[in-house]
C-alpha cells in the first residue's frame, strides 16, 4: 500500500495560491465550496433547534436571522444549476446531458421516498404520485422533497431555453424571458396555488444563473476591479435587507410569496461571488491560508455529498427529534447529534449511489463490447 505523502500535504496546506482577479473565475473554482455553504445553511434552516436564549439579544438576533433566511440557500443551488447547465449542456449529447443530470438525483430522492413511505405508511399510489412529480403539481409543491421535481422540470425544459438562449443572445433572451414570467405571474396570482410561487418564483435566478455560466464561459479572465466588488456587495446587502422586511415584518414586494423572489434573488447572485472573493482572500496570504484550505475543503466536503444531505435531513430529523426530546436534550446538544448523524448517513449515502453508477456503467461497458464481438463474428 502506498504511503500518505504527509510532507507534500504540509506543503500544499500551508502554501498561498494565486490571487484571483476574475469573480467569474473565483466562482468556478470555489463553486463546490459554495454549494457546501448553501447545503449547511439549508440544513440549518431545516434542521437545528434555536439555542441562543434572549439572554443575549445580539446573538439572538442574528441566530435567528441566520435560520430564517437559510431557504435562500434553495436559490444559490438554483443560480449554480443555471451556470453548470451551459457547460453541460455543449460538452455532450443530449441523452448522455439527461443521464448525467438524473442520475445525480433520482437515487438520493427515491431512497428517501422508500424510507418515508415506510415510517408515514405511504401507499404504493401516493409513494408513485410523490416520486413522478404528480403530488408536486397537483397537490403542493411541499407534499415531498420539492426542489427535486422543480428542478429536475427545469433540467427537462432547459434544452429549448438554450436554443433561445443562443439563438437570440443572452442578455435580451434573459431579460425577455425574465419579463415575461413576471407579466405571466401577476396575471396568474390569484388564479393558481398560492404554494406554487415557492417554485415559481425560484425561475429568474435560474435564468440569471445560465447567463452568469454563459459570460464566465466567455469572459472567465475578466479582472473584477474594486469598483466592481463595490455593487456586488450593495446588492447582497440589499437582498439582506429585503429578506428581513419579508421575513420579520411582512412586507411583500411585487409577487406573491415574495420573500422567495427578489429577496433571494439578489441574494443569491451576489453572495456566490463574495464567498469566493473571501476564500481567495484567505488562500493567497501566508497566515491565513491554512485557515482558507481548511475552511475551503470543509465546504467542498459537504458540496460532495449536497443533494443526499438535502434528501435526508427532513425526514431523519423528524424521526430522531421526538425521541431527543423525550429524553431530555438540550437544544445545542440535539443540533450536534443531528448534525453529526445527518452529515455521516448522507456521505455514505454519496458513497454507495457513486459506485452504484460506476457498477452499472461498468457492467453496460463490458456488455456493450460482447454484443459488437458477437455481431462481428456473426458476421
Amino acid at each position: 500500500m502506498k504511503k500518505p505523502d504527509i510532507k507534500n500535504f504540509f506543503i500544499k496546506i500551508t502554501k498561498p495560491e494565486d490571487k484571483i482577479s476574475s469573480g467569474f473565475a473565483l466562482v468556478s473554482k470555489y463553486r463546490s465550496a459554495i454549494m457546501g455553504f448553501a447545503a449547511l445553511w439549508i440544513l440549518f434552516f431545516h434542521v437545528c433547534g434555536t439555542v441562543i436564549t434572549a439572554e443575549h439579544p445580539a446573538a439572538a438576533w442574528i441566530e435567528a436571522r441566520i435560520k430564517r433566511f437559510g431557504y435562500g440557500g434553495v436559490d444559490i443551488f438554483f443560480l449554480l444549476s443555471g451556470m453548470g447547465l451551459t457547460y453541460a449542456i455543449s460538452k455532450s449529447k443530449l441523452y448522455v446531458f439527461y443521464y448525467r443530470r438524473f442520475k445525480r438525483i433520482i437515487l438520493p430522492f427515491v431512497a428517501v421516498a422508500l424510507l418515508k413511505a415506510h415510517t408515514d405508511h405511504w401507499s404504493v399510489k401516493w409513494f408513485f404520485e410523490c416520486i413522478s412529480g404528480k403530488a408536486f403539481y397537483m397537490n403542493s409543491i411541499y407534499m415531498f422533497l420539492w426542489f427535486v421535481p422543480a428542478i429536475l422540470t427545469l433540467y427537462l425544459l432547459f434544452p429549448l431555453y438554450w436554443l433561445g438562449f443562443r439563438k437570440t443572445g443572452g442578455y435580451f433572451w434573459t431579460g425577455t424571458m425574465i419579463l415575461a414570467w413576471f407579466f405571466v405571474i401577476l396575471i396568474l396570482r390569484d388564479k393558481i396555488r398560492g404554494d406554487l410561487f415557492g417554485f415559481l418564483n425560484r425561475i429568474p435566478v435560474f435564468m440569471l444563473g445560465v447567463l452568469l455560466g454563459d459570460l464566465t464561459k466567455k469572459h472567465r479572465d475578466a479582472p473584477f476591479r474594486r469598483r466592481t466588488w463595490l455593487p456586488v456587495f450593495l446588492v447582497a446587502a440589499l437582498g439582506f435587507y429585503m429578506l428581513e422586511l419579508a421575513n420579520f415584518k411582512s412586507y411583500y414586494i411585487l409577487v406573491p410569496s415574495s420573500n422567495c423572489f427578489l429577496p433571494t434573488l439578489l441574494t443569491a447572485i451576489s453572495l456566490p461571488f463574495l464567498l469566493a472573493k473571501v476564500l481567495n482572500e484567505l488562500d493567497r496570504h501566508r497566515f491565513t491560508c491554512i485557515i482558507g484550505h481548511i475552511t475551503g475543503g470543509i465546504l467542498k466536503f459537504f458540496g460532495l455529498f449536497s443533494m443526499e444531505l438535502y434528501c435526508l435531513q427532513e425526514w431523519f430529523a423528524g424521526q430522531m427529534k421526538p425521541k431527543f426530546e423525550a429524553a431530555g436534550w438540550t437544544p445545542l446538544k440535539m443540533n450536534i447529534v443531528l448534525f453529526a448523524e445527518i452529515s455521516a448517513l448522507s456521505f455514505a449515502g454519496y458513497l454507495v449511489f457513486k459506485y452504484f453508477w460506476k457498477l452499472l456503467e461498468f457492467i453496460c461497458r463490458k456488455t456493450g463490447r460482447l454484443i459488437k464481438c458477437a455481431v462481428k463474428r456473426s458476421a
